[in-house]
Parts: structure tokens; C-alpha cells; sequence
């Protein structure tokens, strides 16, 4: 464990924000009308634990900060890096390919797509395994959202 004379700003004010945030979105939780369902879950749970993970991570960060500097850091030679500007590229491409097809194309083609973009922009270099995964991931979530949750998601060439 490596310690450093003085605090990172940095560091210690993303550990700040993080804790704010999952305040905020704690806090906000409160305001959602509580409604459950069978299971007994309503909709405040999600909201009230990714709120409590958010400070969670912040605290923890921020005790980092605090003592020494965050862990696992990368070392100074590792931070200077050229950027991938193709696998930037190709993720971009992705989020917005979806964002655009998603009504005509439907949920499972712009979903596949998007994760075909994702894995090769991330360095994938088996694109007949990625859009395998794909399809059935992006199926078994259109499924699971449209029969198991009653939501509503774009067809596309496959609605009835």
C-alpha cells in the first residue's frame, strides 16, 4: 500500500460527487408513490439500491482518497496510452445505430447490433460468436421484458 504526502483533489471530489449522488437519488426515492405488487417489492427498491451503492462506493473511494490515494491505480507509464479512437468509434456507432433503429428495425436486431458494435469496439475478434450471444441475449431480454414485466418493447419485422 503506497501512501502520498498530501490528498488528491480529484480523487477525494469524484468520491464527493459519488456520495452526493446516491444522497440525491435516496433522497428522490422518497418521492415515488408506493405501490406493491404480489411479491411484495415496489418500485422504490432498485431506486433505493443503486442509490445506497452509489454512496457506498463513494464512501469507500473517499476513505481512499483520504488514506494514501485510491488502490489498483495504474501506474504513470500505463495512463499515457494512445486512445482508441476505432473502438470509440465503433461503440459510438453502436448507441446511436440503436438509438435509430430501435423503432423500425425492433428491440432484438437493434440490441444485437448494438452489442456486435460493443464487443468488436472493446476488442472482440470472434464476430460470428458475438452476434450468436447477441441474438439470444437481446431475445431472452425482449422476452423477459414484454411477457415477464408486461412492458411494452418495439417489435420490429417480428411483431404480429
Amino acid at each position: 500500500m503506497s501512501t502520498r504526502a498530501r490528498i488528491d483533489a480529484g480523487e477525494l471530489l469524484i468520491s464527493l460527487v459519488l456520495l452526493a449522488l446516491g444522497s440525491f437519488v435516496a433522497f428522490e426515492t422518497q418521492g415515488i408513490a408506493e405501490t406493491q405488487g404480489y411479491a411484495q417489492v415496489g418500485p422504490r427498491l432498485f431506486p433505493y439500491l443503486i442509490g445506497t451503492g452509489l454512496m457506498l462506493c463513494g464512501a469507500w473511494l473517499a476513505w481512499q482518497a483520504l488514506s494514501g490515494g485510491w488502490r489498483a491505480m495504474p501506474d504513470e507509464a500505463e495512463t499515457h496510452a494512445a486512445p482508441d479512437r476505432m473502438g470509440f468509434l465503433l461503440i459510438s456507432a453502436g448507441v446511436v445505430l440503436h438509438m435509430v433503429l430501435i423503432g423500425w428495425a425492433g428491440f432484438i436486431l437493434a440490441s444485437t447490433l448494438l452489442f456486435v458494435l460493443v464487443a468488436r469496439g472493446f476488442g472482440s475478434k470472434k464476430p460470428v460468436r458475438d452476434l450468436g450471444i447477441a441474438v439470444v441475449l437481446s431475445t431472452i431480454v425482449y422476452f423477459l421484458f414484454t411477457r415477464g414485466l408486461g412492458l411494452s418493447l418495439p417489435a420490429g419485422p417480428f411483431g404480429g
